[in-house]
């Protein structure tokens, strides 16, 4: 057993990202939306502040104070790669990442995805640690934390190694998934056992090796001593879709779809991609300079973008699931499996309400996954709140389901509304999106009367646009223009005056 006399791993991940709370999949969704403001930004922390301090009034998500803020600023960057800092002309910019992009900032965003694949990235050592204030310098403690495990010769990619465990835990000793198990103890000593975290891919013998004398040697004493410090941020690993935390085992898999969060630990305890810019720290004379020299260089923040794996990779613990895949690829009607499932009572829509991720392990509907993930949408759920104050200003009532965003009724008629965040690359793509949703919500809701319309973020740039969907399909239309107003075309102003969504 290679387990040294003090540990030198003693923490794991940050207890900056407090990811425990139910809500913070929201909260993380908040977090992007203000970065991707800023995307391409001059740093100004003053700005960034302030919005977040504009956000905190209204957010039902319990924003912390401003003077703690500094968190956002730098633990959602280094350690989730939602974004980083980086000189551009002399000036200090702010990046978001494409995997935020993609993950958190689309029209269907997937929490679980992003912290499944950047994390199956996160390493240590790591490039953490760069502190910007007037000039860029490394910040004490975490260069010191930098050089101690390069100095042991440490190279742990945290969930990976947890996922070699299952493996190695299943196909070598033979343990059904069910009865996986890795205590927090047995986590903690293999992040410090020298013939496990020399290399980002400890071998499969090596782990059930090192498990078998945990079981039979005596267990150092720093094991208890340390451990509730170093356990405590392992409640990010529960927002990847492959573990749960169990107060009495430790990690499991997720038992909602145990065979799905086994094929990502696969995937991921197979992974060879890894951080390589401190490989010459091992060797280097001065370690001092040259860990200050990796932390304050831009290449932590260049790695720690998941878009940059495989496609192969990205496909595998990536739930991405288009529309067009269920109506062009799906077995023919007959053959499904998913049960029928009745369309959901319409209930009073509720601002602010959360909107959370859909998690994987949700396989009953994959198109109720894909509606949940768009309405958690920062610029959708904007829209919607906006449609719904216009509404209940004129004095009517609104209403909502798992599909339908917006539903109202006036004295004789009835009015549904589809929300489409978009932009110029997606329109047409979204606009299709809510021709077909419209037209099943009216058909499934009993409402055979009911006047149809799309609500935007912008209007589209293509004029047949319009005349398609008010003429040939018979369809109404608006759009956003501030945060308080929307537009339509004048063939339909007076359907949508009298309801009060327009002037």
């Amino acid at each position: 057993m290679g387990l040294p006399h003090t540990p030198i791993i003693k923490k794991f991940f940050s207890n900056k990202i407090e990811s425990s709370r139910p809500d913070w999949g929201d909260y993380l969704l908040e977090i992007a939306d203000i970065f991707s403001m800023f995307d391409g930004e001059e740093l100004d922390r003053d700005l960034l502040a302030d919005r977040f301090s504009t956000i905190s009034g209204r957010s039902p998500y319990a924003l912390r104070d401003v003077s703690n803020f500094r968190d956002e600023f730098g633990a959602y960057g280094t350690y989730l790669g939602l974004f980083h800092y980086k000189p551009v002309n002399g000036r200090w910019t702010i990046l978001l990442s494409k995997s935020a992009k993609h993950f958190l900032c689309s029209t269907e965003p997937d929490v679980e995805s992003f912290c499944r694949i950047q994390l199956a990235m996160f390493q240590y050592p790591n490039g953490a640690g760069a502190v910007l204030n007037r000039s860029l310098s490394a910040q004490a403690n975490a260069k010191s934390d930098t050089i101690r495990e390069i100095e042991n010769n440490i190279r742990i990619n945290p969930l990976r190694l947890l996922c070699r465990v299952v493996v190695s835990m299943h196909e070598l000793s033979n343990i059904p998934l069910e009865n996986i198990a890795i205590p927090y103890t047995t986590i903690f000593m293999l992040f410090n056992d020298d013939t496990i975290n020399y290399t980002f891919s400890p071998s499969l013998e090596a782990i059930r090796d090192a498990l078998f004398a945990y079981t039979h040697d005596a267990i150092p004493a720093w094991v208890q001593q340390e451990l509730t410090n170093f356990k405590r941020n392992f409640h990010i690993m529960a927002r990847t879709g492959i573990f749960e935390r169990s107060s009495a085992r430790g990690l499991i898999l997720n038992t909602a779809d145990i065979q799905k969060a086994y094929s990502y630990a696969k995937t991921i305890s197979e992974m060879d991609y890894n951080f390589s810019a401190f490989e010459p720290c091992y060797a280097a004379n001065d370690k001092n300079r040259a860990v200050t020299d990796v932390i304050k260089s831009p290449q932590w923040g260049e790695y720690y973008d998941a878009l940059s794996l495989p496609m192969d990779v990205l496909s595998s613990l990536s739930d991405d699931v288009d529309i067009g895949d269920i109506e062009y690829y799906a077995p023919p009607i007959g053959t499904v499996e998913i049960g029928e499932q009745p369309f959901p009572a319409l209930n009073v829509f509720e601002a602010n309400q959360i909107r959370t991720f859909m998690p994987s392990g949700n396989r009953q509907d994959p198109y109720e996954t894909i509606i949940r993930r768009e309405k958690a949408n920062r610029e959708h759920s904007r829209i919607l709140s906006c449609l719904a104050c216009l509404l209940r200003l004129n004095n009517h009532e609104v209403y909502e389901n798992t599909f339908i965003d917006l539903c109202t009724n006036t004295d004789d008629l009835t009015f549904i509304f589809e929300v489409k965040s978009n932009n110029t690359r997606n329109t047409l793509s979204q606009i299709r999106k809510a021709i077909a949703q419209l037209y099943e919500y009216r058909y499934r809701s009993g409402a055979e009367n009911a006047i149809l319309c799309i609500v935007l973020q912008q209007r589209p740039a293509q004029a047949w646009v319009e005349d398609y969907l008010l003429h040939d399909r018979n369809i109404l239309m608006c759009w956003l223009v501030d945060d308080v107003r929307l537009e339509c075309p004048t063939e339909c102003r007076d359907l949508l005056s009298s309801i009060g969504i327009v002037e």
